[in-house]
């Protein structure tokens, strides 16, 4: 089947991360070629791409941070780098031969529907125009980063960068650094800067569970290298998963187990205890929030960097910054030389998710939906008055490990547009009464889930929205998110031929 005439693409895929190149091999798969995908940076990669901070690694174990249809990897350690995390995104392009369909350098502003041909303009920075049947929002969620709005930070003297943005240039050896943060990002950079800096200053509003990690190098020549075996990589990552699944229906069956959540919390807040030597600094630095109520992270070396003298934990809150260093709300003042903004991501802000305004039927635009509305998405994929449109992960839709969701949501896409093709229809739009029920279902689980429950109060967690609603995570496991969507299907969607209401 040919291109639409007028059509630039049938499919234009925004974002060249994960998300992105994984959504353009599943409609390889499903035949349809007529794919481009449009990349604002100059290369591909997302989020490893931009985050090149010291010490970045992923917090998943590698053999089942991958496609489940390309295991084999040279993964140098258990706990990938970086680095490789982008070198495998890459290998997928090419291996996969979506390479040649990204079209770097072009950044989307914005995308508009026309309901009289069922086709989406697609509006570039510079006043570039192109059009497409479908449109597929694979922005991800880690890209705009958090500028906290200190007073006087732009008056700060030395450099200032945040952790995604990370300027490799700036010389750290023997300097005072300060850091903005405890998150995950800041877990694995703080052990790596206090090798580095003269004096390293750790500025925390909340404190995270973090756990052992279990890595290891993986020797490629080892008679038990994942490389070796299939079967082996296949086990490997059947327990990755089976373990980040039982946590997970731990955590979102909170109301219902409340003990094992509690029990688990207990056991690595005891463990980061005793990684620290000084007991008032461990009551600073081990939570009293409930485990989960924000991603935690795990380090065998972020605690005991505290037990150094030239590292210093502050927990008082920044009331300004100066040319020379940061004052304290106590009024204290830290010279510093050097600072780094380790403050986390716009997840759920409004503007984000996607990264572009998106204008449906009637004008309606997705962000101010979403403001007006809560924010919600069928199967984190679709949302009603915003025909031939996708998410590739919507409101309702994360989980611990990315890959598992982005299999299941692509998997759908690609059935909708298989569906509509067969059929001979070019819209294709969630039912809304189907939608209002799936939607009624998470809220109604939302509520059970660890993260609205009474145990998350002061974790500042960025799983909940600013209505109010934990809407990033799936209230559910991911194996229910797979076997819903094997399940339900299509079923969900309305298909109709162009300029009509759709039908079932």
């Amino acid at each position: 089947m040919g291109l639409t005439p007028g059509l630039d693409a049938e499919v234009l895929v925004v974002g060249a991360g994960i998300s992105g190149i994984g959504a353009a091999i599943a409609l390889k798969e499903r035949g349809f070629t007529e794919v481009i995908l449009l990349e604002g940076a100059d290369e591909l990669g997302g989020t490893w791409r931009d985050n090149r901070y010291l010490g970045v690694a992923v917090d998943i174990p590698s053999a089942s941070y991958c496609f489940s249809y390309e295991t084999d990897f040279p993964w140098s350690r258990a706990f990938a780098p970086g680095s490789e995390i982008l070198a495998y995104i890459r290998h997928c392009a090419e291996a996969h031969g979506v390479l040649g369909q990204i079209r770097t350098g072009a950044r989307v502003s914005e995308a508009r529907f026309d309901a009289s041909d069922d086709t989406w303009a697609v509006s570039l920075d510079g006043g570039e125009t192109l059009r497409c049947r479908y449109l597929v929002a694979a922005t991800g969620l880690f890209g705009a980063p958090i500028i906290p709005d200190f007073a006087g930070l732009d008056r700060f003297a030395g450099p200032v960068w945040h952790s995604s943005r990370w300027d490799h240039e700036v010389e750290l050896s023997g300097r005072r650094v300060g850091i903005v943060g405890t998150g995950a990002s800041a877990v694995q950079i703080v052990p790596e800067l206090a090798e580095l800096a003269g004096h390293l200053t750790v500025f925390q509003r909340t404190p995270i569970y973090v756990g052992p990690r279990f890595d290891h190098a993986l020797a490629p020549g080892s008679p038990w290298s994942p490389r070796r075996w299939a079967p082996v990589r296949a086990g490997l990552r059947l327990l990755s998963e089976a373990s980040l699944d039982f946590l997970t229906f731990s955590i979102v069956n909170y109301r219902r187990l409340p003990w094992f959540v509690r029990a688990v919390g207990w056991l690595v807040r005891r463990h980061m205890a005793r990684q620290i030597a000084d007991p008032a600094l461990a009551e600073r630095l081990v939570p009293t929030y409930g485990l989960g109520c924000k991603r935690p992270a795990t380090s065998n070396t972020y605690l005991p960097t505290f037990n150094r003298d030239d590292v210093r934990l502050v927990s008082d809150p920044i009331d300004h910054i100066e040319e020379r260093g940061v004052i304290t709300a106590s009024g204290e003042r830290l010279e510093l030389d050097v600072l780094v903004l380790a403050t986390g991501f716009q997840t759920t802000e409004q503007g984000n998710g996607p990264s572009f305004a998106v204008h449906g039927t009637g004008g309606l635009e997705l962000g101010q939906f979403w403001e007006d509305h809560r924010l919600q998405a069928t199967a984190g994929v679709a949302v009603p008055g915003f025909p031939n449109f996708f998410l590739t992960a919507g409101p309702y839709a994360g989980g611990f490990n990315w890959f598992p969701m982005l299999e299941a949501h692509v998997g759908l896409i690609g059935a909708c547009l298989d569906t509509a093709r067969s059929r001979g229809h070019t819209r294709v739009e969630v039912d809304p009464q189907a939608h209002a029920a799936y939607m009624a279902h998470m809220w109604s689980r939302a509520e059970g889930t660890v993260f609205l429950a009474p145990a998350c109060a002061g974790a500042n967690s960025y799983y909940q929205d600013r209505h109010g609603d934990a809407s990033l995570p799936l209230p559910h496991t991911p194996w229910w998110r797979a076997w819903r969507n094997r399940r339900v299907g299509v079923k969900d969607f309305r298909f109709g031929p162009s300029g009509d209401s759709p039908a079932s």
